[in-house]
């Protein structure tokens, strides 16, 4: 329904109102029939509440990260499809050294399934232009950079993987799972669950329900922290590979 569509009816109920109290001439049937008023949007939004209701239960059960068996520390990653491999660089250079190497396929995200691309090895090597000044943050060229990607000929099937499967469920939501594993066993998962109610239609959107919140909020140990200093939760990768490294 229409959001404009709702609201024109929500603003007839007044006018039933008094339209009741004028032409009914006892007071038992006035309130029959005002107690009557609400049930077509009783009957209307009654699933917002059921669907409400099942987003907090799925997230009590299955959000965020589950550590199911805890992995050996190592310090190479391999990042599993397509949706992955942009991450490949950011992680080498932000675990780097206890990361050692990142595998993911080569090339970008654009849309495809990355079909006939080879997986390639990122890893750091010593930056040249070490601590010249730059016109922005971080202000000073990192000691060590990424290096350029190398084509695995062969993949180790030791090495531990993370992936993305998204599932979407009959009950108006989508269960985005990215899994931790080895040789098929897996070890973790973050599981980031939406659910979505359809019965208002907003110009942009619908009334939606997300966990975990992917929001701005202040430091653990600063709750009273200026706004400059909050940050976004960590990704989903981001705790996964954390569980793996020394």
């Amino acid at each position: 329904m229409s959001w404009v569509l709702f609201y024109l009816l929500a603003a007839l109920h007044p006018v039933a109102f008094v339209a009741i109290a004028w032409t009914c001439n006892t007071w038992k049937l006035r309130f029959m029939l005002w107690a009557l008023l609400p049930l077509p949007a009783i009957w209307y939004c009654w699933d917002y509440y059921a669907i409400k209701n099942e987003h907090a239960q799925m997230c009590a059960a299955e959000g965020g990260l589950k550590v199911l068996i805890q992995p050996e520390k190592v310090d190479r990653i391999r990042l599993l499809g397509v949706q992955l491999r942009d991450a490949s660089r950011s992680l080498q250079s932000d675990f780097y050294p206890r990361l050692q190497a990142v595998e993911a396929l080569a090339g970008k995200y654009d849309g495809t399934d990355g079909r006939g691309q080879p997986y390639v090895e990122y890893s750091s090597v010593p930056n040249p232009r070490a601590g010249e000044k730059l016109p922005h943050p971080p202000w000073k060229e990192p000691e060590f950079v990424v290096s350029e990607a190398r084509v695995i000929e062969h993949l180790d099937p030791l090495v531990y993987e993370i992936s993305v499967h998204e599932v979407h469920t009959p009950y108006r939501s989508t269960v985005t799972e990215t899994l931790l594993s080895k040789q098929g066993k897996v070890y973790a998962k973050y599981s980031e669950i939406v659910h979505w109610w359809a019965g208002i239609r907003y110009p942009d959107a619908v009334p939606t329900w997300r966990c975990p919140e992917r929001k701005l909020s202040p430091p653990k140990d600063l709750p009273n922290a200026p706004k400059e200093q909050w940050h976004y939760p960590e990704s989903a990768t981001d705790q996964l590979v954390k569980l793996i490294l020394k």
